[in-house]
């Protein structure tokens, strides 16, 4: 616990004498200048005591200081200038700020929970000061199953070489690690390629421009899809089952949709539902069909503009109505 802290302008102030304003302010550690908290506590005096990132007694955390080394060595190879720790405005502090020709660019390394809507809130933060920004990812949120987590499709970025990315970096090993590809599949969670790299072997990869090979993971087959579904309603899956009574809402079953309901290609990574309960959504509202994937897109992290995915489903959808054109309902 500490009594004293340390303003954005450099001042110095009491924990006292900061509870009692109202406005809200950033503070910091006057030793090691890292971010800390004002507690106000009801049966104890008001003290301030550095954030969850930050190890107790102060100080980062060795992981996270291991990470933003590693990224200013990496930028350093890249020919980009590195300072750690840069306030900007009066609610942020970039990790790491990169310049190179008087270009800015800010990494982020998170190894630390972080909820989606903090990322969402401190990505859009950079971004009104028109400060481009990247994620880079701690052994937290590694890929281990097929089954993403919110928290970790939200760092979840693009580029042409890669498709959807995630970068990780392991200070335990000192490596870093690519998540490249990364696809949705119905019925089947989320399928990518790694690749583990040393700095030096990343550095080469990136000033290559290296395109890096897709997966080839095919989705489930409709007759697979509808196995799954038929199980899931058969254990009572309150998800399934809720689905269901909005068939039978509109004199309908779920086991009775039409086939253009089933998705059986890789996807973006970037919808909050699943293809299938989308689709079915659709079709209980008697949407046109030609309209479903240019209206429907929700992405579930601020890195990605929705502009840029407008069209893909939307042409993969047609080109595969004009293959099955005797199976989708009248009513489109």
């Amino acid at each position: 616990m500490m009594k004293v802290a340390q303003t954005t302008n450099g001042c110095l102030i009491r924990a006292d004498q900061a509870a009692k304003q109202q406005q809200v302010a950033r503070y910091f550690c006057p030793h090691c200048q890292q971010l800390v908290q004002l507690h106000r506590g009801v049966h104890k005096a008001p003290y301030f005591a550095h954030i969850a990132e930050r190890v107790s007694g102060g100080g980062e955390s060795p992981a996270h200081l291991a990470g933003k080394q590693a990224i200013a060595e990496l930028a350093h190879a890249l020919g980009w200038h590195a300072t750690f720790e840069v306030p900007v405005g009066e609610t942020q502090r970039a990790d790491v700020w990169l310049t190179r020709n008087q270009q800015p660019l800010i990494i982020e390394y998170q190894c630390s929970p972080l909820t989606p809507d903090k990322l969402n809130q401190r990505t859009i933060g950079y971004q009104q000061r028109r400060l481009p920004v990247l994620w880079v990812v701690g052994e937290r949120y590694c890929f281990t199953n097929h089954y993403l987590s919110q928290q970790q499709l939200g760092f979840i970025n693009y580029r042409r070489q890669w498709g959807f990315y995630v970068v990780s970096y392991l200070p335990k090993w000192g490596q870093w690690v690519l998540y490249h590809h990364i696809v949705a599949r119905d019925f089947a969670g989320y399928a990518w390629q790694t690749l583990r790299l040393t700095t030096k072997a990343f550095v080469r990869l990136l000033v290559a421009q290296t395109r890096l090979p897709a997966n080839h993971y095919k989705g489930k087959s409709q007759p697979m899809q509808q196995q799954i579904i038929d199980r899931r309603l058969g254990l009572q899956d309150a998800h399934y089952v809720a689905l269901q009574a909005d068939c039978y809402a509109h004199h309908e079953r779920l086991q009775a949709v039409p086939d253009w309901c089933y998705c059986t290609r890789n996807v973006p990574p970037i919808y909050q539902l699943s293809q299938f309960e989308s689709r079915v959504t659709w079709w209980l509202s008697a949407q046109p069909i030609d309209l479903f994937l240019a209206v429907t897109p929700l992405l579930q992290q601020p890195l990605l503009k929705q502009s840029l995915f407008a069209q893909w489903g939307q042409i993969a959808l047609k080109q595969a109505l004009k293959k099955n054109r005797g199976s989708v309902d009248h009513r489109f």
